[in-house]
């Protein structure tokens, strides 16, 4: 039988490095490194100059080399850690654990783990997944997809009491059909008042993951907040993230019955009867994402809210994505890829109340696009 990843020696090839880094001087050279790529020169983030800048050692700081800008700069300078209190071994920490939670890392855990508050962490994480969301690929998929929705946030609680459930509940419930007292439509659709209020949270993220070949899951993943899983976001989806000539697999909803006007093949399984076919039609790579998904919502993270559920969907892409990269190219990409990007837009001063206005979804990602521009 094949290694699981998870137990192979590549899966922690970077754990004895990280926890035995405990000096400063270690970790801003590996924090230089993953930005400038060089460990004697630098980049001067006011006039661009790169080379080797004089080094205020004390400060831990380097001062341009250049007489006409002299600008004073950390490591993390200009970075979406810009004006961090974090030592820069608790950075490279704050970077293990979350590399390492493969359905995401609890907020609390962390802190205890590496020693700073929940607060700090939780920015600190933000700003990873702000990267993610600039950053997932939007190309078009190809070969084998699979496609289907998935439902977040909103979770009801079961009641105090036990509810009886009236006739034509999940009608009322569902849209179906129209309560007869308006004022209290929780009601007539067997729900407590709390429940039918959290009913206003729920979303649908539908993901789309390409086959990496026979028994080997996904290899590239998508997944977006839309309106609904309807007919109309299926047709966005489709046009700008599948590539026509693309053999596509989704369950037996009425969304999914245009795509066969936007691709060369579509199956659909009825899961009312069956998980796949006989012939191998199914859609367990979204079945998979969503499984991991879910976990990390009930059971590590413990509820998402809307506003930044898009951020927790390109999370668990790159996760997804990734999952059987090697430790050292995992951590090292996050590392790279968060030292090369400038001050975060949305998680600078969030403690100070500076906070992102608006959820995220389809139409962000559509905006991105040169076609839709």
């Amino acid at each position: 039988m094949t290694q699981h990843h998870l137990h192979s020696k590549e899966s922690r090839n970077l754990a004895k490095t990280l926890n035995g880094m405990n000096a400063e001087a270690a970790a801003e050279q590996w924090l230089a490194k993953a930005r400038w790529g060089d460990d004697d020169k630098q980049g001067c983030p006011a006039c661009g100059l790169f080379r080797k800048h004089y080094r205020r050692k004390a400060r831990q700081q380097w001062r341009c080399a250049n007489p006409n800008c002299s600008h004073e700069f950390s490591v993390t300078s200009g970075t979406p850690f810009h004006g961090h209190k974090l030592s820069f071994v608790n950075i490279l920490r704050l970077f293990s654990a979350f590399e390492n939670g493969a359905k995401g890392q609890s907020l609390l855990e962390a802190s205890r783990r590496v020693g700073c508050t929940p607060k700090t962490v939780q920015a600190f994480f933000g700003k990873i997944r702000e990267w993610m969301v600039g950053t997932m690929d939007l190309r078009p998929l190809d070969g084998t997809v699979h496609i289907d929705g998935g439902y977040f946030c909103g979770k009801p609680r079961k009641p105090n009491r036990k509810i009886r459930m009236p006739k034509d509940a999940l009608k009322v419930r569902f849209g179906r059909k129209a309560p007869e007292n308006a004022s209290q439509p929780w009601i007539e659709a067997g729900m407590t008042y709390r429940n039918w209020c959290k009913r206003a949270n729920k979303r649908v993220v539908i993901s789309l993951c390409q086959s990496a070949g026979h028994r080997m899951g996904s290899g590239r993943s998508m997944a977006f907040i839309c309106t609904a899983e309807n007919e109309s976001e299926v047709t966005r989806l489709a046009k700008h993230f599948i590539h026509p000539e693309s053999r596509v697999m989704t369950d037996e909803s009425n969304a999914y019955g245009v795509l066969g006007a936007y691709v060369a093949e579509h199956y659909t399984v009825s899961h009312a009867h069956e998980f796949s076919t006989p012939e191998g039609v199914s859609d367990n790579m979204c079945e998979t994402f969503f499984s991991r998904f879910r976990r990390s919502e009930y059971g590590t993270l413990h509820g998402f809210r809307p506003k930044y559920l898009q951020d927790y969907a390109c999370e668990f892409v790159w996760r997804e994505n990734h999952r059987r990269h090697a430790q050292d190219k995992r951590f090292n990409m996050l590392l790279t890829g968060l030292m090369t990007s400038s001050v975060s837009q949305w998680w600078a001063g969030y403690w100070q109340g500076r906070h992102r206005k608006e959820e995220l979804g389809l139409d962000y990602f559509l905006a991105r696009l040169p076609s839709t521009k």
